[in-house]
């Protein structure tokens, strides 16, 4: 069945990738200019605006923060977020999330199927995938179960081009990672990125839903997209099977908590906690009906949710009613991490915040 070009746009006015029509016309034509015989070898501009422009996540990668947004712009801190300073990247497509295993080691993930590495804390980068490549990863599996009908899909995806973002990741060590997208995309690595084996087949997902979330808690492996997809593996990825999801709308966002469970959120405020492996989920009182977007795990335990309006919610100590933090800056949030010194750094449609609540969050009340 053919890709179609409106479903790809979808995706980013879900996931809050393309937040006008003036944002949805340049990160378009930055996919195509980036695009040169089907591969998105074009390293990112340098600019003096990276850390004023659309910022899609945040990591922490030991004292630095690092940080990934359109156009491949790739900037870091290392004074806790009050200075940003740009670093070379090797495509010039949004990226969409980056995460990092320790001090030095992390990937980045986005448009065009792309995959970044970095063994030296974010200040370089080199691609370990693309679209093509990771098509190509497809046709081949495909091939090898012999499945009229995967191949066809699977050909399908390498005529598109490599036009499928991909849209979380996660890494359990330096070898052994996965990393998921549009229109079911999924793939995982043995070495650290170095060759890459598609288990879509491993997924229960028949639909080719989109995927926006990866997540780890325990033993257990967490995945979410939309529609109401919701999978888990407790065998490190070999298989996936469907969980039934709280609501049928799409999940954004996994966030495990310290004590096991795990938070799930989306589409129009929802948000549910799940303490039994996602057999049954409570849902959690966010006060609004808008659209959640990213989350994150503070050092004292809480977790902090973020929205499309600006709010940051907290929950803490079992309750399940959001408390809203304080933000000099409202904007529309993307993504969320937490510096050396406890401040709370955001990822925006503006660019980079910082604030001194998440040191004290546990002072604020609704």
């Amino acid at each position: 069945m053919r890709m179609q070009t409106p479903r790809f746009i979808a995706i980013h006015s879900f996931k809050a990738v393309l937040l006008s029509a003036s944002i949805v016309a340049a990160l378009l034509s930055t996919v195509a200019a980036a695009q040169t015989d089907g591969m998105p070898v074009q390293p990112s501009i340098t600019s003096a605006m990276a850390a004023q422009s659309v910022m899609l996540s945040v990591a922490r990668a030991g004292h630095r923060l690092v940080a990934v947004g359109e156009r491949g712009f790739i900037i870091v801190s290392d004074d806790n977020g009050n200075s940003w300073s740009q670093v070379g990247s090797p495509v010039s497509v949004t990226l969409v999330k980056v995460r990092f295993i320790d001090n030095a080691e992390g990937w980045a993930v986005g448009h065009a199927g792309v995959v970044l590495h970095t063994r030296d804390g974010g200040m370089s980068w080199s691609k370990q995938l693309d679209g093509v490549q990771a098509a190509d990863v497809e046709l081949q599996d495909a091939k090898r179960s012999g499945d009229a009908e995967k191949i066809a899909q699977a050909q399908q995806l390498a005529d598109d081009g490599p036009d499928k973002p991909l849209l979380d990741l996660l890494f359990l060590d330096a070898k052994t990672g996965w990393v998921i997208g549009a229109y079911g995309l999924a793939f995982v690595t043995h070495d650290g990125g170095l060759s890459w084996q598609s288990i879509r087949s491993r997924i229960d997902n028949p639909n080719g839903l989109h995927l926006y979330s990866i997540e780890r808690v325990g033993a257990d492996l967490f995945v979410a997209g939309e529609q109401g997809t919701l999978l888990r593996s407790s065998n490190e990825g070999q298989t996936f099977e469907s969980l039934t999801s709280p609501y049928e709308g799409t999940t954004f966002g996994l966030q495990a908590t310290h004590d096991g469970s795990i938070l799930a959120f989306g589409l129009r405020g929802k948000a549910f906690e799940s303490s039994d492996r996602g057999e049954t989920w409570q849902p959690l009182d966010t006060l609004q009906p808008v659209t959640l977007t990213s989350g994150l795990r503070l050092d004292d335990g809480s977790v902090l949710l973020a929205d499309e309006s600006g709010r940051v919610l907290r929950f803490a100590d079992a309750n399940t009613k959001a408390v809203v933090l304080p933000i000099a800056q409202a904007g529309y949030f993307t993504g969320m991490a937490q510096a050396a010194n406890g401040n709370l750094i955001i990822s925006s449609a503006r660019g980079m915040l910082s604030s001194a609540i998440a040191a004290d969050s546990s002072e604020h009340t609704q």
